[in-house]
């Protein structure tokens, strides 16, 4: 039986934390057993601060006095008159039972605002590529210009991309994982898999190992294995698969390797690839060269680069002015 802590456990023992440090400073063995605690599990420290801002919002901590209720005023209530007690040691027990009922009452609360799954959101700019490690050892990779929004749900982790490229590697003993993206879902168990969407183009699968199955927006379905595509597109389009042979694999992903791989599109499409990687702009001149189809392996971060072969293959020249190269085959 798998021994490890769900979120919602987690989430649970984070607002008891925070319910104990509100109510009086730790002792230092209630310090050094927070701290074991937090060491034990890379989640338990984003949970603590949720738990954390969530009491803040209830109106709890670093405000002991409405646990030992707040002066009446307009919106402000005072609780419920203590009876009073005829002995000293009558008025602590009774104000000991108030503070606790109401610290009782402020968790509670705090876990039912917790136990409501949070996305962590992820981001690469211009350029940027990023790999963000998942709490069950899995591993994503996004993109230049990606975003992807993550939460754990029921023992599964739900990932919904947003915008861009994403490379998802699988643990060992991965938990299941759910993507979506533009109303698709793709469910995986131990695969290896990359996601993209980018704007104007369908959403597409590419999948290096293991299985997926995927949901259409339509509530079409398929069965994704290894060395596959699969092309999505909006609204009610029919889906389309492709076998990829190993090169045609390693040209999908080559931009894990900060390459753009090019496999016949004409120049001028070829050109607007490097627009996502770097704000220098590529202009082809002449619409006959637009056209001319371009194969080859380039260096995402250097169109200027690219440029320079292209005009070497095809007998043009480059110009360079404030930003712009441009690629011509006029004099």
């Amino acid at each position: 039986m798998d021994g490890r802590e769900s979120s919602r456990e987690i989430e649970q023992a984070a607002a008891s934390w925070v319910a104990r440090m509100d109510r009086s400073p730790l002792s230092a063995g209630d310090q050094e057993r927070l701290r074991r605690w937090l060491a034990g599990d890379a989640r338990r420290r984003g949970a603590l601060l949720r738990a954390k801002a969530l009491w803040l919002q209830a109106g709890a901590l670093g405000d002991t006095s409405r646990l030992h209720g707040p002066a009446a005023g307009p919106g402000n209530a005072a609780p419920p008159a203590l009876p009073r007690p005829r002995q000293g040691g009558n008025r602590r027990r009774a104000l000991l039972r108030w503070s606790s009922a109401a610290a009782a009452s402020l968790l509670l609360a705090v876990l039912v605002f917790v136990s409501i799954p949070v996305p962590t959101a992820y981001a690469t700019a211009k350029g940027e590529m990023r790999r963000v490690p998942l709490s069950d050892g899995s591993t994503l990779t996004l993109n230049t210009q990606s975003l992807v929004r993550i939460h754990e749900e029921h023992g599964q982790l739900r990932v919904k991309v947003v915008r861009g490229e994403v490379f998802f590697e699988a643990a060992a003993n991965a938990m299941p994982m759910r993507v979506e993206i533009d109303g698709h879902r793709f469910d995986a168990n131990a695969a290896t898999f990359a996601v993209r969407r980018l704007e104007g183009q369908p959403a597409q699968l590419v999948v290096q190992n293991g299985r997926l199955d995927a949901v259409g927006a339509d509530g079409s379905f398929a069965a994704v294995g290894a060395n596959m595509r699969l092309s999505m597109p909006t609204g009610h389009g029919k889906a389309g698969s492709t076998p990829l042979s190993a090169t045609d694999l390693q040209q999908e992903l080559a931009w894990r390797d900060g390459k753009i791989a090019f496999r016949g599109e004409p120049l001028g499409d070829a050109v607007r690839s490097f627009s996502r990687y770097s704000d220098t702009r590529l202009v082809i001149a002449d619409p006959e060269l637009a056209g001319e189809p371009i194969t080859g392996l380039f260096a995402a971060n250097n169109p200027v680069g690219f440029a320079r072969a292209v005009a070497a293959v095809f007998g043009a020249r480059v110009r360079q002015q404030e930003g712009v190269v441009i690629v011509s085959r006029e004099l």
